[in-house]
């Protein structure tokens, strides 16, 4: 008995938490998304996901306008670099797009939470079952 009520939590945790494990990791970009086709191309990974790669060449968001190219501080940066010969004379500006915030974490984290409350209840339950 003790046996079948602890499976069967574990079974319940697992069931209530395996759809929230999903979400925390779900990226569906479009190559709308990225400011450039090197942007798309360095995202695009082996198996290609989030299909950036339509016609299967290797070459992310091939058909998509990105629009004019305009100089941008990456741009600069590079020719103050060439100019200056090997060393570094502009500061980079801005941060790199890590994602894996807060907001990423909370499905999980919840089921974390339901997995550990329901396991709790089981382990309580068989630690009963023992003494009485």
């Amino acid at each position: 008995m003790r046996l079948r009520s602890l499976s069967a939590a574990v079974l319940l945790a697992t069931a209530a938490a395996l759809p929230l494990a999903g979400t925390a990791f779900a990226q569906d970009r479009d190559c709308k998304d990225f400011a450039s086709q090197a942007d798309a191309q360095a995202a695009l990974t082996p198996g290609d996901p989030e299909n950036l790669d339509a016609n299967d060449n290797g070459v992310a968001c091939e058909d998509h306008d990105y629009g004019t190219a305009t100089s941008t501080s990456d741009d600069v940066a590079a020719d103050s670099v060439a100019a200056a010969g090997s060393q570094v004379t502009a500061t980079p500006v801005g941060g790199v797009e890590a994602g894996g915030g807060p907001a990423d974490v909370l499905p999980l984290a919840l089921g974390a939470v339901v997995a550990g409350g329901i396991g709790a209840v089981a382990v309580r339950r068989v630690a009963a079952g023992r003494r009485g």
